[in-house]
């Protein structure tokens, strides 16, 4: 049964490389829309919740990957039937766009984003940003070398990774970047771009993350994984931003 799971989602890999990340952009509009419409008390209890659903599929994950069992069966299933079905042409696409998730492009967003900020003289903001991407990254370091897992087999040359595979550093470190970017945009950019910007955002992480699967560089429980453990690590960043810019308004008599 496993086997034809893996089969039907490597048959299907181009389809659900477009409609996933729209059903992301979907689903992130929608639930940025029932936060803002929440009273404190539920947006308390939505974050609480979220943050605990994020961690619990993490430590689940993490479980999972140290004996055997579906999940294991499932990667290597899935891997080896993308290996068998990717064309070419597609490894070559999907080569290119994955590098919108590279380690060292991001870093440098980070970076130029954080000296923006310190320029506007916004510095809880640049600490907030400096904080969700610098520690997002630490974080993914100390978990990689935690696990050990090693990567699945992937020798069609068209892209090539090295380290360890769990949990995958390119959907961790997109969750981070381009979710910390989207938290800004909701901070100073007009209120109509914020829907928009949510939507671009998760829709490019959900992008990036499948990239990785569908070039067989990661497991599909490795991207899952650095999705909710930076999912989790970035909203709490937002929280305590959140808290520290309400904060500073009511000390200066700001409403």
């Amino acid at each position: 049964m496993t086997g034809d799971y893996a089969a039907w989602v490597a048959a299907h890999a181009l389809l659900l490389f477009l409609v996933l990340p729209l059903a992301a952009a979907a689903l992130a509009v929608a639930l940025a829309r029932a936060y803002v419409q929440a009273s404190p008390s539920a947006r308390l209890a939505g974050f609480i919740g979220a943050v605990g659903l994020a961690c619990a599929a993490f430590l689940s994950l993490a479980a999972a990957i140290t004996r055997p069992g579906g999940v294991v069966e499932f990667d290597s299933a899935l891997a080896g039937a993308l290996s068998l079905s990717m064309s070419d042409s597609l490894l070559w696409l999907l080569s290119w766009f994955t590098t919108l998730g590279d380690r060292d492009f991001l870093t440098l967003l980070a970076v130029l984003v954080t000296l923006a900020l310190l320029l506007r003289k916004q510095l809880r903001l640049a600490l907030f940003y400096a904080a969700a991407t610098g520690g997002g990254g630490a974080l993914n370091w100390l978990l990689k070398h935690g696990f050990e897992r090693v990567r699945p087999e992937h020798d069609h040359g068209f892209a090539l990774a090295v380290g360890w595979s769990f949990p995958s550093g390119h959907a961790s470190a997109a969750m981070a970047v381009y979710g910390a970017a989207c938290y800004l945009a909701w901070r100073l950019a007009p209120a109509s771009w914020r829907l928009p910007g949510v939507a671009l955002a998760a829709g490019l992480v959900m992008a990036i993350g499948l990239s990785r699967i569908l070039l067989q560089v990661h497991f599909a429980s490795d991207v899952a994984a650095g999705f909710a453990i930076s999912f989790a690590w970035l909203a709490v960043c937002a929280a305590v931003a959140e808290r520290l810019g309400r904060s500073a308004r009511q000390d200066q008599g700001i409403q």
